[in-house]
């Protein structure tokens, strides 16, 4: 019996999304522990996310620091925005990176998923064999 076309593409968006997935399981903003002037000016990121003073958060798109302030783009409601925040208004800086811990997780888990699978199905088929 041959599978249809339909199961294929259900195949092929289960294995999209799980590579998404594992992808941004991966990642993890970190504090960068210098300052936003000698960060972007050495690094020079594509997207951080700037913690202000009062505990909110942003995602900056091509950030640069021009005297005493974060400029940056974001995109909200499918309109690119110009953003600038004063540097006494940053608390910190984070840039993504990847995470160790997060991949060892998501190893672990699927790892565990499969196994737990595995018996279902063995105890399924033992169950029905009876």
């Amino acid at each position: 019996m041959r599978p249809t076309a339909y199961s294929f593409r259900k195949y092929r968006a289960a294995a999209l999304l799980f590579t998404f997935l594992s992808g941004t399981a991966c990642q993890a903003w970190r504090v960068q522990p210098v300052a936003p002037e000698s960060l972007l000016a050495a690094d020079q990121p594509e997207r951080v996310r700037v913690t202000r003073v009062d505990g909110s958060h942003i995602v900056l798109e091509h950030p640069v620091v021009r005297a005493d302030t974060v400029s940056g783009s974001v995109l909200r409601n499918g309109v690119q925005q110009d953003i600038r925040i004063p540097l006494t208004d940053v608390r910190h800086i984070e840039t993504r990176g990847f995470s160790t811990s997060r991949t060892v997780g998501l190893g672990l888990g699927v790892t565990a998923g499969l196994f737990a699978a595995l018996l279902l199905v063995i105890t399924l088929g033992n169950a029905a064999g009876n």
